[in-house]
């Protein structure tokens, strides 16, 4: 299902925009690697470091998730 919506957000001009990648995970964890793959891959300028958080995020993972959602819209706003 991610896999698609990336396809659709590049087939709807995402290519050149700016994004993230992020996401949970119970056991291996690349998924948000791979997502964010798929969206530099489709033309979509994705900010660095890919954000993996493993089962619940605790009080770090969640100001990373804050930093990260900041750094995003700095970088839209410019």
């Amino acid at each position: 299902p991610i896999e698609k919506f990336v396809d659709e957000l590049v087939g709807a001009g995402a290519k050149g925009k700016d994004g993230a990648a992020f996401g949970s995970y119970g056991w291996s964890g690349e998924a948000p690697v791979m997502i964010a793959e798929k969206m530099r891959n489709g033309g979509i300028n994705v900010l660095d470091p890919v954000l993996r958080v493993q089962y619940k995020p605790n009080e770090k993972d969640l100001k990373e998730c804050n930093r990260l959602g900041k750094d995003l819209a700095e970088k839209i706003k410019k």
